[in-house]
């Protein structure tokens, strides 16, 4: 049986490297194939979703990474106290949260941390003004009733687009960077 150490160490890093790929996926196949679309309503309606999902997902897996390798280093006796594992967890919190709070740093934290809300599906967070002046909590469902077709610029389009695929450059350049520090740290706890 393997001690419980060990295995959060194995999951945080796994985690890590799903996270590396996920990112470098979305900027590498994603993002570019989301250029051959048609027209630029139905390639800005695909790209807000590529972002919504990546994030999202970026987000689960940086929160799994920094809390097994936290408790690996909490819970591990002093000899076995690395410091590796603390420079992992905060370089994949800062490659998902960081990273995205700069590069949507033009909304400012009360407007980043919304939208973090509204894209990590917690409908019972979001608050939503009602015509009566209350509020409610806001559900995906009934913000999906309504589309409406708003005309699209190009350029705008072609220029998110490439804003997103250089996020998600730096976002797998740096959770890239964490995971080879957790592979030379779980080598060296091995060795």
């Amino acid at each position: 049986m393997s001690c419980p150490i060990t295995a959060t160490k194995f999951i945080g890093t796994v985690s890590l490297g799903l996270l590396t790929g996920v990112s470098y996926s979305t900027a590498v196949i994603t993002i570019p194939t989301l250029r051959a679309l048609p027209t630029a309503s139905h390639a800005a309606r695909a790209l807000k979703e590529a972002k919504r999902r990546s994030r999202k997902h970026a987000f689960r897996l940086s929160n799994l990474t920094s809390t097994c390798l936290f408790f690996a280093w909490f819970v591990a006796s002093k000899r076995k106290k690395h410091p590796y594992l603390i420079w992992v967890s905060l370089t994949s919190a800062i490659s998902s949260f960081g990273i995205d709070f700069w590069f949507n740093r033009q909304l400012g934290l009360g407007g980043w941390l919304r939208s973090v809300v509204e894209d990590i599906d917690f409908p019972s967070l979001i608050v939503k003004k009602t015509s009566s002046g209350t509020t409610s909590p806001s559900t995906k469902q009934e913000e999906d009733l309504v589309v409406v077709e708003a005309g699209f610029n190009g350029e705008t389009v072609e220029r998110d687009m490439a804003r997103e695929q250089s996020h998600q450059f730096v976002r797998s350049l740096l959770s890239g960077a964490a995971l080879s520090m957790a592979i030379v740290g779980l080598w060296g706890d091995g060795a």
